[in-house]
């Protein structure tokens, strides 16, 4: 399946795909699509900021001091000096999860511990939303996008003219690697806008913060694509048209959401134990969705656990492809 030079020709692939996508605007193109979204979502969020700044700041006087309750000037004690009056009309990033609020109670219903809590607390909540906006576009997005590399070059017959010159294996491989960087491409500058958006609109922002927080969850962002990439290219693998193999990557996506939300349903909720709960928690593992929570904590065995499944998960997919691959008639 492999050819005399095996690493070279992979990389000479994946160069060939990326020049491709950069030619045919594809990628530029679904590349504005996951920007856009990530911008209009971010100016959203920092509106939702906007709106709920009473809720997350104390009361303040007729002059635009804080009361503060512990604060109360007597004849004891004088008053301290006023704090500066910040502009309404900017919100601040940093009392978003304080203790206490309510928007802290839906980190806690996300994850189980409280030290899981507690550090995304401490993170700026553009990366948090920009890592949670990522794990619910990027799945489609690579659905719609990748599943299609391999299979056009058979609607087109151009994969025999590539068969000529490399294997079959690194055919596919930098088929997948030349998708693989282009997503991580694109996940790094939705970062960015997010970070100039939240640059622009919050007071409080500070950039290398954030910045560290964004480049904190880029690889366990990017462990996640690659189980998408792997499946992407099993389906592109299986069909000889663009459309079949959208169609059959996105029924795909679907039935390993449905997976992961029925199997959780049934341990949680019916409270299945035993046999069954390891049968279901062994199904579960072959659907990326499952390990979607492991990447918010910051214990490097749980998060590196979750990116190390992940990347199984896409060498998986891409073997099973494979398998079937090499004996198919091109």
């Amino acid at each position: 399946m492999f050819g005399p030079t095996p690493f070279r020709d992979i990389f000479l692939v994946a160069g060939f795909e990326l020049r491709e996508m950069t030619r045919s605007k594809r990628a530029f193109l679904f590349a504005a699509l996951y920007m856009i979204v990530a911008a209009l979502g971010s100016y959203g969020f920092v509106q939702f900021l906007t709106a709920t700044q009473p809720m997350r700041e104390p009361p303040q006087r007729r002059d635009g001091r804080p009361f503060d309750f512990n604060n109360t000037p007597s004849p004891s004690r004088p008053e301290l000096p006023a704090a500066t009056v910040t502009d309404p009309n900017r919100p601040t990033q940093g009392k978003l999860f304080q203790r206490g609020s309510p928007f802290r109670g839906i980190l806690s219903g996300s994850v189980d511990e409280q030290e899981a809590v507690d550090f995304m607390a401490a993170l700026p909540p553009i990366t948090l939303f920009h890592m949670l906006i990522s794990l619910m576009i990027l799945p489609m997005v690579i659905m719609i996008t990748s599943s299609e590399s391999i299979s056009q070059e058979h609607q087109s017959r151009g994969v025999r003219f590539v068969a000529l010159r490399t294997g079959r294996a690194e055919f596919v491989l930098g088929k997948v690697l030349g998708q693989g960087v282009t997503i991580a491409l694109m996940t790094l500058l939705a970062g960015a806008v997010c970070m100039a958006i939240a640059a622009w609109k919050l007071q409080d922002f500070e950039f290398f913060p954030t910045l560290s927080a964004l480049l904190l969850f880029w690889p366990r962002l990017t462990a996640y694509c690659v189980a998408f990439l792997g499946l992407a290219g099993l389906c592109s693998m299986n069909t000889n048209s663009t459309v079949g193999s959208r169609t059959f990557s996105l029924i795909g996506l679907v039935s390993l959401w449905f997976i992961s939300h029925l199997v959780n349903v049934y341990i949680t909720f019916l409270d299945v134990g035993g046999g069954w709960a390891r049968l279901l928690n062994a199904i579960d593992f072959f659907s990326p969705f499952s390990h979607q929570n492991d990447l918010w904590y910051p214990e490097t065995g749980r998060y590196g656990g979750a990116m190390a499944s992940l990347i199984f998960l896409g060498v998986f997919y891409l073997a099973i492809g494979l398998i079937n691959y090499r004996e198919r008639d091109l």
